[in-house]
């Protein structure tokens, strides 16, 4: 990729001008360079049910409330490279499941693309009568979600927690009939 790229400025340095060609090489190199972080980005981002591989602290959940929650992983940042699959990730979630927790506390970064996909998720998940609770969300990504309302119009501040038992805790008193 990197000789494509060399070669591209080759052709327009010898045609058209310099400073243009450098410009268009850096900007085609950046674009690149985003694709490939985003790409190792989600292939560590992952959404997983109780039914599979469970952090440590998720087998604690009582089994009466195992059919309803779903625990959506996120790790790493969510930007402008990982933000499509983070879309596909969420359409994963089950029709009977009526929590969903959203454990934030490996994804130290979004940006302005990451979050306006968290936002259409978080809407349509709510909108599909969902209800969402965020786990141990870092500073950088609740500032992001304080900012355009997220956070408390679409995600109550009641609905933020510190670490899972809390939130399970909420889900007993508040979810359970």
């Amino acid at each position: 990729q990197e000789v494509a790229i060399m070669l591209v400025v080759l052709v327009l340095s010898s045609v058209w001008n310099l400073v243009y060609a450098v410009g268009i090489g850096l900007v085609i190199a950046s674009l690149i360079f985003m694709k490939k972080i985003g790409d190792i980005s989600a292939s560590r981002s992952d959404v997983k049910s109780l039914k599979e591989e469970a952090w440590d602290d998720e087998f604690e959940i009582p089994d009466i409330l195992q059919e309803q929650i779903f625990i959506k992983h996120i790790k790493g940042p969510l930007f402008f490279g990982s933000t499509s699959d983070f879309q596909a990730l969420a359409k994963q979630i089950p029709e009977n499941a009526t929590i969903v927790l959203v454990r934030m506390g490996r994804m130290p970064y979004m940006d302005q693309s990451g979050l306006y996909v968290m936002e259409e998720v978080l809407i349509d998940l709510v909108n599909e009568g969902k209800t969402v609770l965020l786990i141990n969300t870092l500073e950088q990504p609740k500032y992001m979600m304080e900012r355009i309302d997220i956070i408390p119009d679409l995600i109550p501040k009641d609905r933020l927690f510190i670490d899972l038992k809390s939130s399970l805790v909420w889900v007993k008193e508040n979810m359970t009939n």
